[in-house]
C-alpha cells in the first residue's frame, strides 16, 4: 500500500512545531536538529488526528535542506511505497531528475529523491 505525506519547509521550524501543537493539538516527534546548527531542524514530524505532516527549516536563502539541480522546489512530498528503487526508476524514466539515488538508511529503510513538476519527491520503503 502506498501513502503520501506532505513535507513543509518553513523559515523557523521550532515555532512552527509549537504552532501545530497549540492550534491543532498536534503530537510533534522525531525532531532531528541540523548537525551544524542544533537550533535549526533538519527533519520533524507532526501527527494531527490520523494525518502526518513532515517539516523542516528552509535554508537561510529559502533553499531546501537538499541541493537541487534546478531551482528549489517549493514543496516536498514524502511517499512510502512498497519498492523505492522501482518507484524512483519509473520516475526517472518518465522525465524526473534524480537528486538522490535510493540508499539504505541507518534504520534499514531505503530512501531516494527526485524532482518532478516543481516538487521534490522522496520515495521511501520501510525496513
Amino acid at each position: 500500500m502506498s501513502t503520501l505525506t506532505p513535507y513543509v519547509m518553513v523559515e523557523s521550524a521550532r515555532p512552527f512545531a509549537e504552532f501545530l501543537s497549540d492550534v491543532f493539538d498536534a503530537a510533534v516527534c522525531n525532531v532531528v536538529p541540523l548537525h551544524t546548527d542544533p537550533e535549526r531542524v533538519m527533519h520533524a514530524e507532526a501527527r494531527i488526528g490520523s494525518a502526518e505532516l513532515y517539516f523542516a527549516d528552509a535554508g537561510p536563502d529559502g533553499g531546501q535542506c537538499q541541493r537541487l539541480p534546478t531551482e528549489p522546489a517549493h514543496i516536498q512530498l514524502w511517499t512510502t511505497v512498497p519498492d523505492a528503487e522501482t518507484t524512483h526508476a519509473r520516475a526517472i524514466t518518465r522525465g524526473a531528475t534524480s537528486v538522490m539515488e535510493v540508499t539504505r538508511q541507518d534504520d534499514h529503510s531505503r530512501l531516494g529523491g527526485f524532482v518532478a513538476f516543481g516538487a521534490l519527491w522522496w520515495v521511501s520503503t520501510a525496513a
